[in-house]
């Protein structure tokens, strides 16, 4: 063993104060791992839930305006390589009085073909489950529940599985009334059952205007389902109701074009990483039929539209959330910069404390690179032990953060990560590689600058001076 390794190890086992920088540079890499884990699988669950309610891209009219050839544009999009799926929806702003008066983004879309472009039917509930998350308010899903099944989207909407609930709610001469004209079904947030505004069987009155006559439009709707996204606005503030059905409550029929208008087409893609080519292609075919005579029958009115991506659509939330990630690296990297100061300052003591012993290892036939790299070897040392630290601690805590949280709240009764203030239900962590080596390289890079001064400062020193000062 080399007398630098012996002697540091010497020096840092016979005292307590070195290993003080360990514990701040352990903290610091801790804190920042810890942050940058949360940050990212925060983004990552966002994009994810978002895709996952929006669709690859949406064709839609500008500033609200309707769109009309549903069937054209449909085979427009359909026909366009690179499309796997498409269909239509109506997205407007609506009110409802139940119990109390609310408001709610009112989404209409097909049944049949949903579940194609969307993961509606995997956040669709089954009563079962709508149980279990009611009776415990903080309670998500298991990742191994039932797989999606697409029949379930056109059953929650189905005549008979409103009759079913009807029945449920009248008694004697009123049930002859449910075989007739039961209400539209209407599928909303687990958020709004929770809260309790809401419950399955009510009967809702939800009031909007019409996008072709700016009327305001009176529809009533029956609650049949609920639906778990994991982001808590969604949960809160969405409903979903059939699309024809919301046409006639809209009135959404328009005279030039004899036809009835939506709101736009939602399109899932084969390749997702192909979405602007996708995108080009579908715009160049929509214009094609645009041009085409009325009289054929692939022929789409001119209506002004745009063609986006579920990325563009939620680019500022998306972008806030990579803006603050850098934000905090950038302040978590001062608590290491901290502790590479107590590194400088630890071995500037102790090149003071030891010059007699510095002074002797110089006249026993020590060179100057070796009394540098002695006080260095200490300062990495510290380092490293307090690197290695961090990175395991901040690894216990991504894997159990969500365990740890839990315990908290049972313990005090407050959340730390509420979901109203942070949209998704439970903490997201995702811990890469990308971020270990963002974390570790300017730790290792501040503690070796830390270290350098003092071991020079040592190099240089006259060992005959530092015998006589003794």
């Amino acid at each position: 063993m080399q007398y630098q390794s012996f002697l540091s190890k010497r020096y840092l086992k016979r005292r307590w104060a070195p290993w003080a920088a360990t514990l701040a540079v352990a903290l610091g890499v801790f804190s920042l791992l810890s942050v940058l884990a949360v940050m990212e699988g925060f983004k990552v669950e966002m994009k994810e839930r978002i895709r996952g309610s929006l669709s690859h891209l949406v064709v839609e009219g500008i500033a609200t305006r309707q769109l009309v050839g549903e069937d054209s544009l449909l085979d427009a999009a359909r026909t366009t390589p690179g499309v796997e799926a498409a269909s239509p929806f109506i997205e407007t702003l609506a009110i409802y009085r139940s119990a109390v008066l609310d408001y709610c983004i009112l989404r209409g879309v097909d049944p049949s073909s949903e579940a194609e472009v969307s993961d509606f039917d995997l956040y669709l509930l089954s009563e079962e489950e709508i149980e279990q998350l009611l009776a415990d308010p903080y309670m998500m899903l298991p990742e191994d529940r039932a797989p999606p099944d697409a029949a379930r989207v056109v059953e929650v909407f189905s005549l008979e599985r409103r009759r079913q609930l009807l029945r449920s709610r009248l008694r004697g001469d009123d049930v002859g009334f449910v075989e007739e004209a039961p209400p539209q079904g209407l599928v909303v947030g687990i958020e709004s059952l929770r809260s309790g505004r809401l419950a399955i069987g009510d009967t809702v009155q939800l009031s909007s205007y019409s996008p072709v006559t700016f009327e305001p439009r009176i529809g009533k709707f029956i609650i049949v389902g609920a639906f778990q996204s994991g982001v808590y606005e969604q949960d809160q503030r969405w409903a979903y109701s059939d699309i024809r059905a919301l046409q006639q409550v809209l009135d959404l029929w328009d005279e030039d074009a004899q036809d009835m208008g939506i709101s736009g087409i939602a399109l899932r893609l084969t390749d997702y990483s192909q979405a602007e080519e996708v995108k080009q292609r579908l715009y160049l075919e929509i214009s094609r039929r645009m041009d085409l005579p009325a009289s054929d029958e692939g022929s789409i009115p001119w209506r002004s539209m745009e063609i986006n991506t579920w990325e563009s659509q939620r680019d500022n939330l998306l972008q806030a959330v990579e803006i603050e990630k850098r934000i905090i690296a950038a302040m978590m990297l001062l608590i290491v910069a901290f502790a590479a100061a107590m590194i400088f300052l630890i071995l500037m003591l102790l090149v003071i404390e030891k010059s007699r012993d510095l002074g002797v290892l110089r006249a026993l036939g020590a060179t100057r690179g070796g009394v540098i790299q002695l006080v260095l070897t200490q300062g990495m040392i510290l380092c490293i032990s307090g690197a290695v630290l961090g990175l395991i601690g901040g690894w216990i805590l991504t894997e159990n953060i969500n365990e740890a949280h839990d315990a908290i709240y049972r313990a005090t009764g407050m959340r730390l990560f509420p979901p109203d203030i942070y949209y998704l239900e439970r903490i997201p962590a995702v811990l890469r590689w990308q971020d270990m080596v963002l974390v570790c390289a300017p730790t290792l890079i501040f503690g070796f600058l830390g270290s350098l001064f003092p071991a020079l400062w040592a190099g240089r020193r006259d060992p005959i001076r530092a015998l006589h000062h003794e």
